[in-house]
């Protein structure tokens, strides 16, 4: 069994020294694993959990230097505290250690006294970044609820903070047909219920394409590519989540009830960030694209479509999906007419047929 006071790693190329060590370490509490070599020290690092590794620098085919540089490398070994051990004491050696990212350095013979306690310390600073870690990772999973986790990690990273960013992007914005009358015919906990998997079914299919959810407002979703995440296909993505939620739609219902969803696609230059006061701020995204994605989900009634993109994501696309022109439409709100395409949802997302411009 691993003592709780940690597992050790002890790895020198000196069956003694090895042997000294490990005694009195496990006189002090300590389960002790022991390694001839480098490469024995790696396969067992790999295949162990170990708290801290005691590394001999001077050994043959693979040293020291080599052993910590591989760890530092490998996000499954980076975080473990190594404290090099050495018969040279040489200034440029302890400071290609610290470089590497050794937790400490003691050269041979060593006081075992004081090996205790670079032990004790090196095992109560990874105690800390461990918790910390923990705490990260709940503040993170805590977020996800209710921000997307790619905005919850940059929340944390950030300090609670996402500076404004300025981004060509694709908006995609959906509505359900029918909703209010549909609404006020339901109890409202069932229309809760609905929801939900509706909501879960659709975000689904957004983030499976590289897209974030920003707003859930009423029964509408707002959602973004690329931003805040870059995507160089993020206009294909787009359409392809739309094209994947016209298919949820057509077979499956939620809580019983079969909903048909709207969807408008845009892209333009839109600001992203934290918005609001210090004690309350919420992620969204601003911007012309974004208010002409909705007219577009709106148009769709005008259309008898459920898929209507602008001229500036079909461009980005090219001939990837099968467009059908309707000409340049003067849309509520803006003052130049935009080019407006409908998209066929009985085709896969997959298709090449050719654009129609």
């Amino acid at each position: 069994m691993v003592s709780e006071r940690g597992h050790l790693l002890v790895v020198d190329d000196s069956r003694v020294n090895r042997m000294k060590l490990s005694r009195g370490l496990e006189q002090q509490g300590y389960t002790v694993g022991l390694a001839e070599d480098g490469r024995k020290a790696l396969q067992m690092l790999t295949s162990e959990s170990f708290d801290l590794v005691l590394l001999d620098i001077l050994m043959p085919e693979m040293d020291g230097f080599e052993v910590l540089e591989h760890m530092k490398q490998d996000d499954l070994l980076r975080d473990i505290p190594v404290i090099m051990i050495s018969a040279v004491d040489e200034f440029d050696g302890v400071v290609r250690c610290i470089e590497l990212g050794a937790e400490d350095y003691l050269t041979k013979p060593f006081d075992p006294v004081m090996l205790k306690a670079r032990i004790g310390a090196s095992l109560e600073k990874k105690r800390l970044r461990d918790e910390i870690a923990q705490q990260l990772t709940f503040i993170r999973d805590i977020f996800g609820k209710y921000v997307p986790e790619s905005v919850a990690k940059s929340i944390v990273a950030d300090k609670g903070v996402l500076k404004p960013e300025q981004r060509v992007a694709t908006i995609l914005f959906t509505d359900i047909e029918g909703f209010t009358p549909l609404a006020e015919s339901m109890k409202p906990v069932d229309v809760v219920t609905m929801l939900n998997e509706y909501f879960d079914a659709l975000a689904k299919a957004v983030t499976r394409n590289h897209g974030v959810i920003n707003q859930f407002q009423g029964d509408a979703i707002l959602a973004t590519f690329n931003i805040p995440l870059p995507d160089p296909d993020h206009g294909a993505n787009a359409v392809r989540a739309a094209l994947e939620i016209q298919e949820i739609g057509q077979t499956r219902t939620f809580a019983g009830v079969a909903l048909h969803t709207r969807v408008g696609i845009n892209t333009g230059e839109v600001v992203a960030g934290s918005v609001g006061g210090s004690d309350r701020l919420n992620y969204t995204v601003h911007g012309d694209a974004v208010n002409l994605a909705a007219r577009l989900e709106q148009l769709n009634k005008a259309y008898g479509s459920s898929i209507l993109v602008s001229e500036s994501t079909a461009k980005l696309t090219g001939d990837a999906f099968p467009y059908e022109a309707i000409g340049d439409i003067t849309v509520p709100g803006k003052k130049e007419p935009v080019g407006l395409f409908k998209l066929s949802v009985s085709m896969p997302a997959e298709t090449n047929a050719k654009t129609r411009w």
